[in-house]
């Protein structure tokens, strides 16, 4: 990937992981204005995909979209999708999935204070929001090989999150964030793919 290419990326991520974060002000706003949907546009070209604009009918301010977020991710009421690697991987005792801080977060942890990075305690380590944000790290450092890694062990997830999210979420503000977040994933990995691969018609 070009240097532009990786930190576009990045700061693609970052905007991701704020939409997975606990919703603020700032969310609403940007999600209401049309600054969200701009950053975004600004950022996937590059990536070859273009996402649709953010729906915003469904809430009015920061209380509507906080109980949306809970609804969707944190099981305020009903089914739910967790957002964290751990609830979608095989345990290291064999089960799988349906309980958080497996191997996965354990992986964070390690990562994240290899940097000296302070996890949030609202979040497991391997939540969206901080996958998102290390991954960004990387990118941004140009740790192209340790990027490739990381996204190898910490993404293959998040077809089954969507998967989830489309038969458990009923908010639309969510729904197309997991939508968006996918066809990030998709796109990169695509474009990791055609990097990586050596040409045919090389050596």
């Amino acid at each position: 990937m070009a240097t532009d290419d990786t930190q576009s990326i990045a700061e693609l991520y970052a905007l991701l992981s704020t939409c997975f974060q606990t919703p603020d002000r700032a969310l609403v706003e940007a999600a209401r204005t049309g600054t969200l949907y701009e950053q975004l546009v600004a950022r996937t070209g590059s990536l070859g995909f273009r996402p649709e604009r953010p729906p915003t009918d469904g809430f009015e301010g920061v209380p509507d979209l906080h109980e949306a977020y809970l609804r969707s991710f944190e099981g305020f009421e009903g089914a739910y999708a967790p957002p964290a690697e751990s609830a979608y991987e095989q345990w290291w005792d064999g089960r799988d999935g349906g309980l958080l801080s497996g191997p996965a977060a354990v992986d964070m942890r390690r990562r994240f204070d290899a940097v000296e990075v302070d996890i949030p305690d609202r979040y497991p380590a391997d939540h969206i929001a901080l996958l998102l944000e290390y991954g960004g790290l990387l990118l941004e450092a140009a740790e192209i090989d340790a990027y490739v890694s990381f996204h190898e062990e910490h993404f293959d997830w998040i077809p089954d999150f969507h998967e989830r999210v489309e038969e458990t979420c009923e908010d639309p503000f969510y729904v197309w964030t997991v939508q968006v977040l996918s066809g990030t994933i998709e796109a990169v990995e695509t474009q990791l793919l055609r990097t990586d691969q050596p040409d045919e018609h090389d050596g």
